[in-house]
């Protein structure tokens, strides 16, 4: 029995031996598994560690070559727009050069019609030099004919007398008028001082006084000569010259008249003007025609006789009177610093008085508008104050008085108001 159980119990210890020798190789087997499956899992996570990498730096290089695209992109842009804008530029510079194409070859048919005109020119100076080789071999001879005649003559005294009473004649008359041409204050030095700083006033008065037997060179009396004599004073003199030379019986060129304009104007406007007035004193008349009625300080002689020398409108003071009463000084400073202000008195008494004001709006109105276009303000007010003062007034007068003198106009125009106020 003892030996049944015996052998049962080794049986079982060999079993229990076999099963643990098992469970023991299994545990090694296991423990292998889980050497390799840890060693596989550490490759997992550095193959997991390398493809995070490897996804951060493709993410990196995905971000920079986006950037890179974006920079492309606006660098596309701009090169297109400097590409538009050089494309422009170019159709400018084509534009450009077709223009200056145009004007090189204008330039060379100028060119070509002026070396015409020099090949012309030097054949005409040829033969002006060959006709001044023939003047001067005439005048040689003429010079020796006279070196001739004056010795012959030196042997006579008398003869010798009446040269030096010639010469001295001569030199007393300087051609056709009384005085030189470089007497300046010959007729005062107020006369040489007006035609040098304000010429338009000698040349308005010669042309006022002119118009009196129709010789004037100008239309419209002393406006008119005032503004177109200055602005052509050669073609005034080449015409005004000439009469007022032949009315004191003598000759003055024509050609003459206007190259002592071009090359000495004041000189030869003061010379011709003071002949002007000697002639006016040896008839009688008036030496300097007025430029208007004038009246004196205070508003006298408003109801004085209008001279015909004139032949303009007449009020009741003078342009040039610019501190005349009523106004005075006053009156002369707001036309000079601020016409506005007139302007605006003017445009409202014309309102009130129901004459039609200039300008709309009454006083606020001539004060922005007035100024604004002084000469057509004045064309259309001055005319009215003249009739309200039952006088005329010309809009053509108007207009070139507003644009000549507007400030002494102005004083004029509104120093009538004043006296129709007054009275």
């Amino acid at each position: 029995m003892y030996a049944a159980c015996g052998a049962v119990s080794k049986a079982d210890n060999e079993k229990l031996q076999a099963d643990l020798d098992a469970a023991t190789e299994a545990q090694k087997e296991i423990k292998d598994d889980l050497k390799k499956e840890s060693k596989n899992r550490k490759e997992a996570e550095k193959k997991v560690e390398d493809t995070e990498e490897e996804i951060a730096a493709m993410q990196e290089a995905k971000d920079k070559k986006e950037e890179e695209n974006k920079k492309l992109a606006s660098d596309a842009k701009k090169k297109a727009a400097d590409l538009e804008k050089s494309k422009k530029e170019l159709d400018e510079l084509k534009a450009e050069l077709e223009k200056e194409q145009e004007a090189a070859a204008e330039a060379k048919k100028q060119s070509a019609l002026a070396l015409e005109r020099a090949e012309k020119a030097e054949a005409d100076l040829a033969a002006k030099a060959k006709e001044a080789e023939d003047l001067v071999a005439a005048v040689e001879a003429a010079k020796a004919e006279l070196e001739t005649k004056v010795e012959n003559l030196a042997e006579e005294e008398k003869t010798e007398e009446a040269i030096k009473e010639n010469i001295e004649k001569k030199l007393k008359n300087p051609g056709p008028w009384s005085s030189g041409l470089c007497s300046c204050c010959a007729g005062g030095k107020g006369l040489c001082l007006k035609t040098f700083c304000c010429p338009c006033l000698i040349v308005g008065r010669m042309n006022a006084t002119m118009k009196a037997d129709g010789s004037a060179p100008c239309p419209g009396g002393c406006p008119g000569g005032c503004c177109l004599g200055c602005v052509c004073l050669p073609c005034f003199m080449c015409k005004a010259a000439p009469t007022i030379a032949k009315k004191g019986a003598k000759e003055e060129a024509k050609c003459k008249a206007c190259l002592c304009t071009t090359c000495c104007p004041c000189c030869y406007l003061s010379r011709v003007h003071r002949e002007h007035l000697k002639q006016a004193e040896e008839g009688g008349a008036i030496a300097e025609a007025p430029l208007q009625e004038t009246m004196a300080e205070g508003g006298e002689g408003g109801g004085a006789e209008k001279p015909a020398a004139t032949g303009g409108t007449k009020w009741s003071t003078g342009l040039c009177k610019c501190c005349a009463k009523p106004g005075g000084v006053g009156l002369c400073c707001k036309a000079f610093l601020c016409p506005c202000i007139i302007t605006k008195n003017l445009n409202k008494y014309l309102k009130d008085n129901e004459a039609g004001g200039t300008c709309p709006g009454g006083g606020c109105g001539g004060c922005c508008c007035g100024c604004l276009c002084l000469p057509c303000f004045m064309r259309k007010a001055a005319p009215v104050v003249a009739t309200l003062a039952s006088k005329e007034e010309g809009k053509c007068r108007a207009c070139m008085c507003g644009m000549c003198c507007p400030c002494c106009y102005l004083e004029q125009v509104f120093r009538e108001t004043l006296i129709m106020s007054a009275s």
